[in-house]
């Protein structure tokens, strides 16, 4: 049976590990803590890593600890050129648009906040990186449309020393909840409109400073 040409890829767990390793040794190595269920935690990190997590490195010779399990573990330059080459050849990850506190879901959230008059209990739900808000069972959001909300300035999230979070909404967020007025209620600032196509101040009717406009590019000053 032919060799594969290429070997085959790190599982994730081994990838993140050997990327600990090589951050973290400077030439002295990686001194890995023994613990409970055949695991070893990191000195600087304290993650906790399986021990067959290192065999697929140690395996291929990406690191060593030169025979000694207690020993420091120690990259090899053919894990750093492994390393360099994924990141070479890595794909650039798409970056998430941040959650928008305008939506409809944050606007939902902001309605149900409005019901609590204390700060709410945020429960993590079953499913991942949703929240709930005030019981298990409650309303339930995105974890960062929550985090909208509160970088926002509509609500404001607070941390307890044993671990819990709790919301409660602002009086701009209150404000929000029950809807912004609408600005141009009363139309647009008629200036410069006489003065071309497309002319004229883009400013609600009646805006202060009376005598300062805001025109669109190309229409009169």
């Amino acid at each position: 049976m032919a060799q594969p040409t290429h070997p085959q890829p790190l599982p994730p767990a081994s990838e993140k590990l050997l990327r600990e390793i090589a951050k973290y040794d400077t030439g002295a190595g990686v001194q890995f803590q023994h613990a409970a269920r055949a695991r070893y935690t990191h000195p600087n990190t304290l993650a906790a890593y399986n021990a067959r997590t290192f065999y697929p490195l140690t395996a291929r010779d990406l690191v060593t600890d030169g025979g000694n399990d207690t020993a420091p573990v120690r990259i090899t330059e053919a894990g750093r050129r492994l390393l360099a080459h994924l990141d070479a050849t890595a794909k650039p990850k798409r970056k998430k648009k941040p959650a928008n506190p305008e939506s409809p879901a944050a606007l939902k959230l902001l309605r149900a906040l409005a019901e609590h008059t204390e700060p709410a209990l945020i429960h993590s739900g079953q499913r991942r990186g949703v929240w709930h808000l005030g019981s298990p069972d409650g309303f339930s959001a995105r974890d960062n449309t929550y985090f909208a909300v509160a970088t926002a300035g509509y609500a404001e999230i607070t941390y307890s020393f044993a671990g819990g979070r709790h919301i409660a909404i602002t009086d701009a967020g209150l404000q929000r909840a029950a809807g912004k007025p609408d600005a141009f209620a009363n139309g647009v600032c008629p200036f410069g409109e006489d003065q071309g196509r497309g002319a004229g101040c883009i400013l609600p009717a009646g805006h202060m400073p009376a005598n300062r406009h805001v025109v669109t590019p190309g229409d009169a000053a």
